[in-house]
């Protein structure tokens, strides 16, 4: 067998242990089917590698407290419960930004929170992606149109550049590269440069991803054009944030990609209320750009402290018969800036319960898709909603963001009352730095828990200000690299590659 073809089922392999329950929906190819020559020979072959890869996402981000432990870091939230093996003391830590702990402890959310801190699962999604769009030229041309071609190594380069998206996010610098079989000792790149190749590799792949899927089961689970334009939004917002030179161009290129987002007429918002919430947030509907599937019907479950709800919510929407009280509640102050009292706004009333509570009585009913097992005293509810990574009311509130810092506060009042439109809230009038702080502040309503929170704080620099960060983070030590999550790296990977080093402000 040749190298390539053993480097290759090395990581087939990999990408096809993850579990039952995936394969039932995704469909991936069974192990003996792959060997040498017999593969990358039918469509069947290309649409299972490429299940294999959404799979990996899906591990990642529904297999961990990842999406939860985004929104809680840093944020206006506090312990009123108690949950497993130490988790008040490791998430207390997490609210006030404080993970050097966690790097020296072993409770189960210690390692739980640990896991956010080990990259490899994304570098193993770059890695198959950069195979996938190597190899999918290599299916006989009788077996797969080159429409459809262009369309996998579309849904490649989508892949690998969200993953690149996310480690910058949470770790600063990042190892690129976008060939096939990689054997080369890299080091890590700057964030911009990274993120200026990622824009680069988006944009010339983007228009070869579909406008929609005639299979309905694959809207909001595989990228589309629109998928794309959120992607290349936040790889702009987020080079705007750390390039030191004219940020002007990102932003520009932002109002652009949401005038072009406008263009896709199948995606539009809907109004919010509790049967529209359990719609966008199980997926599929005209407000979903990408996400991952979580549906027990399909066998696709997520585990537990994946879900936001785990920590904010309590039976009926989550959790055993017995357990009324939540674990983790939002300060009360913060609630009343959000949601100031006497402005009617539909997210208030329909995604909480007891807000001003300050107590376990809090109920967070934004995610409430369950599904039971058991039943009497034994009736267990569990989360059944789907991980949403890109959703159309965010990428409007990046439009009016980018619109604001151009100046063009007509055009951001434009794209931000959209959003309040769909929740019944009135529309803004402000301009200046109190419409950029009003933009931020809708960011937080809209997409709260939604795992955005911690990201939104660091690019915007309002980790360092105390009016939006529980735990603030001094000019210093954001300077110095605090706001990234410490980057766990084992002696096997540094014997591997010599030039692999961590974040400094953690070592």
């Amino acid at each position: 067998m040749k190298m390539k073809n053993i480097k290759y089922l090395l990581v087939a392999m990999g990408l096809l242990f993850i579990g039952t329950g995936c394969k039932k929906f995704l469909n991936v190819v069974p192990i003996d089917a792959l060997s040498g020559n017999n593969f990358w020979q039918t469509r069947k072959d290309v649409e299972g590698f490429t299940n294999g890869i959404y799979a990996r996402l899906r591990d990642k981000v529904g297999g961990g407290v990842l999406m939860p432990a985004l929104d809680v870091r840093g944020n206006f939230v506090k312990t009123v419960g108690t949950i497993d093996n130490s988790g008040n003391n490791v998430f207390n830590n997490l609210i006030n930004n404080n993970l050097k702990s966690v790097t020296t402890a072993s409770t189960t959310y210690d390692n739980r929170l640990k896991n956010i801190m080990d990259w490899k699962a994304w570098y193993d999604i770059i890695a198959a992606s950069n195979i996938l769009y190597y190899e999918v030229d290599n299916v006989p041309s009788g077996n797969l149109s080159d429409a459809d071609k262009k369309r996998y190594k579309a849904e490649a380069v989508f892949m690998r550049n969200l993953s690149y998206m996310f480690i910058c996010k949470l770790f600063g610098d990042a190892i690129y590269y976008t060939e096939a079989y990689n054997s080369k000792s890299l080091a890590r790149t700057p964030q911009v440069e990274v993120m200026k190749k990622c824009i680069a590799d988006m944009s010339a792949a983007k228009n070869d991803l579909p406008t929609t899927y005639t299979d309905v089961s694959l809207t909001g689970f595989r990228p589309t054009r629109a998928s794309a334009v959120a992607l290349l939004m936040h790889l702009n917002m987020w080079a705007a944030a750390w390039d030191n030179g004219d940020k002007s161009g990102y932003y520009k290129a932002v109002v652009a990609l949401g005038t072009e987002m406008a263009t896709y007429t199948n995606y539009s918002l809907l109004p919010i209320n509790e049967q529209n919430t359990m719609r966008i947030f199980k997926g599929r509907t005209s407000e979903n750009l990408f996400g991952v599937l979580q549906d027990y019907n399909y066998g696709e479950t997520f585990a537990a402290y994946a879900n936001y709800s785990y920590f904010f919510s309590h039976y009926p929407y989550r959790g055993a018969i017995s357990k009324t009280t939540s674990f983790m509640a939002y300060d009360k102050d913060y609630i009343g800036k959000l949601f100031p009292a006497g402005v009617p706004d539909a997210r208030f009333t329909t995604w909480f319960e007891n807000a001003n509570s300050d107590n376990n009585t809090f109920q967070f009913k934004k995610f409430i898709n369950v599904y039971s097992t058991g039943s009497g005293s034994s009736l267990n509810v569990n989360n059944d909603d789907s991980a949403i990574i890109f959703r159309l009311p965010d990428a409007l509130l990046l439009a009016a963001e980018a619109a604001a810092e151009l100046s063009d506060d007509a055009t951001a009042r434009d794209y931000v009352n959209q959003v309040r439109l769909a929740a019944a809230a009135p529309a803004l009038i402000s301009s200046g730095s109190e419409l950029k702080d009003d933009i931020y502040r809708e960011r937080c309503r809209e997409l709260i828990g939604e795992g955005q929170f911690f990201f939104d704080l660091v690019r915007t620099k309002r980790a360092i200000n105390t009016e939006f960060s529980k735990a603030v983070i001094s000019v210093s030590n954001f300077n110095a690299g605090a706001w990234t999550w410490p980057l766990i790296i084992s002696a096997t990977e540094r014997t591997a590659n010599p030039n692999l080093v961590g974040n400094n402000f953690w070592n």
